[in-house]
């Protein structure tokens, strides 16, 4: 099976903040996990943990303050998709 991996558009690079051993992921299992955090310098923040048994949860926070949360399951489920509107 083939890890997921944050994809690299052209001008935007991923920054490759931590990785740690023996984190629980999403579905429960102890694995080691990588940290990406992206910031446009105008108030997007794109975080994302990537899991070596395949979950990932991605967290964005827009311009306007809203936040989105998804959080998928090695096997492609959705366990967690949330938009939180800025007050």
């Amino acid at each position: 099976m083939t890890r997921y991996r944050p994809r690299r558009h052209k001008g935007v690079a991923m920054v490759l903040t931590s990785t740690l051993k023996s984190q629980q992921a999403p579905c429960g299992r102890i694995v080691d996990r990588e940290q990406y955090r992206d910031e446009d310098g105008e108030a997007l923040v794109t975080e994302g943990l990537y899991y070596a048994c395949g979950c990932r949860s991605i967290r964005h926070v827009y311009h306007d303050g809203s936040v989105s949360q998804n959080v998928i399951h090695h096997n492609g489920a959705v366990l967690v998709d949330e938009l939180f509107a800025a007050e």
